[in-house]
C-alpha cells in the first residue's frame, strides 16, 4: 500500500490531534525527505537496512535521533551502523529484535538488552512480535528504554502481522503495566 504525500501529512495531522508522535521507517531517500518535511521526532531503521549506510547517512545528516532495530543483523553490522551514527554525533537507540513472527519466548533474546546498553553506551529497548504482553513487560522490568509493538484491532483479523500482535485492550494492559513497573524502580532507586 502507498500512500499520496497529502495522506501522510492527514496522518500526521491525525496523529498531532491525538498528541502522539507521528512517526514511520523510510525505506528509501524520497521517504526520508518525504517524513523529514512532516517533521518526524526521530527516525526508525528497520532490521533489514542496518547494513544501508546512504540510508543510515541521510538520517543522521537531519541531525534527528535514530532508533535501529537489530533483529538482522550481527554484532559486527550494528557496529558498523552505529560508527555511522557517533561519526555524525547523531544520538541513537538500539532495539533487540528477533525477526521470527510470531517470536518464541525462547527466542525473544531479552539478554541482548543489557549486552547493547554495555556495547553501545545507549538507550535500548525490544522490537517485540511475540503477540502477548509478556516480553515487553519482562524487558521493561530490565530497564528497557523503548517497547515496539505490532496493534491489530481483533486478532481474528487477515494478515502477515496479525499472529505477532496485541490487540488494542492488550496494549492499554501493557502501558499500565509498564507505567507500574517504572514506578517500583522510581521508589527502588530513592529508599
Amino acid at each position: 500500500m502507498e500512500f499520496s504525500e497529502d495522506q501522510w501529512a492527514g496522518l500526521k495531522i491525525h496523529a498531532d490531534e491525538l498528541d502522539i508522535d507521528f512517526i514511520s521507517t523510510p525505506f528509501s531517500s524520497k521517504a526520508i525527505k518525504l517524513l523529514d518535511n512532516l517533521d518526524v521526532p526521530f527516525w526508525k531503521v528497520s532490521s533489514g537496512d542496518i547494513n544501508n549506510t546512504p540510508l543510515l547517512e541521510e538520517m543522521a545528516l537531519t541531525a534527528k535521533p535514530v532508533v535501529l532495530s537489530s533483529g538482522m543483523s550481527s554484532i559486527e553490522e550494528l557496529d558498523k551502523a552505529v560508527s555511522i551514527l557517533k561519526k555524525h554525533k547523531t544520538s541513537f537507540a538500539i532495539l533487540q529484535c528477533t525477526t521470527s513472527y510470531p517470536c518464541p519466548p525462547e527466542k525473544i533474546g531479552l539478554n541482548n538488552i543489557s549486552n547493547f546498553r554495555t556495547r553501545y553506551k545507549c538507550p535500548v529497548g525490544l522490537s517485540d512480535h511475540s503477540g502477548n504482553i509478556y516480553s515487553s513487560l519482562a524487558a521493561t522490568s530490565l530497564q528497557a528504554s523503548i517497547i515496539e509493538v505490532h496493534v491489530v484491532f481483533d486478532k481474528d483479523m487477515f494478515g502477515p502481522d496479525v499472529s505477532s500482535s496485541i490487540t488494542f485492550k492488550e496494549l492499554k494492559s501493557l502501558v499500565e503495566g509498564a507505567k507500574h513497573i517504572h514506578q517500583i524502580f522510581l521508589n527502588e532507586s530513592v529508599n
